[in-house]
């Protein structure tokens, strides 16, 4: 199977008031975690095996509570696919891609 998964997360932490300020840090696990993603004005997309997909959702998760977030909000779409299904397949009509992405 092909997956690909695209994520907002809404982190509340207790004393920040940017809606936004620990969003960064979570680009950055998604960003070494290696898999091929999009990071789009309101959610991430991401491609990898289910389990890869799953692994990074809780990495991510528990990064934002060792943040001190209190609670997250982890909206989560899922496209599970027995044909090969890629980010720059889907969105190349719309953006530029490097030969290697």
């Amino acid at each position: 199977m092909n997956y690909i998964m695209s994520v907002q997360l809404l982190p509340h932490h207790p004393g920040a008031k940017d809606l936004y300020s620990h969003v960064g840090g979570a680009i950055e696990i998604i960003e070494q975690s290696g898999l091929t993603h999009f990071v789009g004005p309101m959610e991430t997309t991401v491609e990898g095996s289910i389990d890869e997909l799953m692994n990074l959702i809780k990495k991510l998760n528990n990064h934002l509570a060792s943040e001190g977030c209190d609670k997250v909000i982890s909206n989560i779409k899922l496209i599970q696919s027995t044909e090969e299904i890629r980010i720059k397949d889907i969105l190349g009509e719309y953006y530029e891609f490097d030969d290697e992405e």
